[in-house]
């Protein structure tokens, strides 16, 4: 970075909290922050980071936030790369084989581990910290053996790390669509950072009705993290785009909302294969009948 140093806005909460300031921040906002990071702050306790060049931005950013109760000021840094240190104080994930980290952890990947993604946090569209993302990765691998998926969609692809897991552990075409063009721009960067950019192909679409995901379908595995609510107005569509005897893999779900996520994708004639937990969020398999 150059010039004067960012201000920083600090928001402090619990685990959904903080996940959800960020996800307003990168994805609901129109990308003003140069970065936006979070970090585990205690038991139950995050807080979020996010960098702007001068504090009228940070500003903005803050009043559009409900922070009530919350813990949040704003601050400008000392003059040093505070992007670099984001993205230093994430440690890495691990997800069965998938072993999501950033670059200041690439000297520090296990021998064990298949399927390295490298993502670095210094990008607002997820680095793979979010239970969502984890869960999404680990039902994928439970399935992928016995589903062997040639034709992958993974709506709201965010930073791409579902579609590229899948652009590594499978031989298959893989469409990753997102209704922001900032997160499509940074998933064909990432696709090709992890050397996978020929067999990914990101485009902005917004949802079902784009060209784009109409002739690329019917898809045998479909990733949808994104939120119940849109899960809930797309489960037709989504349950129309999967092939017979096609998966999906439904994220963003908070633990007291997965039931009705079930009973309405199951009325969709889609039956539910597997249930997980993680930190909050559920994570849902379901296979369309042959």
């Amino acid at each position: 970075m150059t010039g004067e140093p960012p201000f920083a806005l600090f928001v402090r909460g619990t685990h959904e909290q903080a996940f959800d300031i960020s996800d307003q921040l990168g994805f609901d906002m129109d990308m003003q922050a140069l970065a936006v990071s979070v970090f585990e702050d205690g038991e139950n306790s995050m807080h979020v980071q996010a960098l702007y060049t001068t504090e009228a931005e940070a500003e903005a950013a803050q009043a559009s936030l409900d922070l009530t109760g919350l813990e949040h000021f704003i601050t400008q840094l000392p003059d040093e790369d505070w992007v670099a240190k984001s993205q230093a104080g994430l440690p890495p994930v691990q997800a069965g084989p998938f072993f999501v980290y950033g670059e200041h952890d690439k000297d520090n990947i296990p021998d064990e581990i298949a399927y390295p993604i490298q993502i670095d946090a210094g990008i607002a569209f997820g680095t793979g910290h979010h239970g969502t993302t984890m869960g999404c990765l680990l039902a994928f691998e439970t399935y992928r053996h016995s589903i062997s998926p040639e034709n992958i969609l993974d709506l709201g692809t965010g930073a791409g790390i579902l579609a590229i897991a899948a652009a590594k552990a499978v031989n298959s075409r893989i469409l990753a669509t997102d209704i922001d063009p900032d997160a499509v721009m940074v998933t064909r960067q990432n696709a090709a950072l992890n050397g996978v950019a020929d067999r990914i192909v990101a485009e902005t679409a917004d949802g079902f009705g784009s060209s784009v995901i109409r002739e690329a379908a019917p898809f045998d595995l479909i990733f949808a993290n994104i939120l119940a609510g849109p899960l809930i107005g797309l489960a037709p569509e989504i349950s129309q785009a999967l092939q017979a005897g096609g998966t999906v893999i439904l994220s963003g779900i908070l633990n007291e909302q997965a039931d009705t996520l079930i009973k309405i994708y199951e009325e969709q004639g889609l039956s539910l294969q597997n249930k997980d937990q993680l930190a909050g969020w559920t994570t849902l398999t379901m296979v369309k009948p042959q």
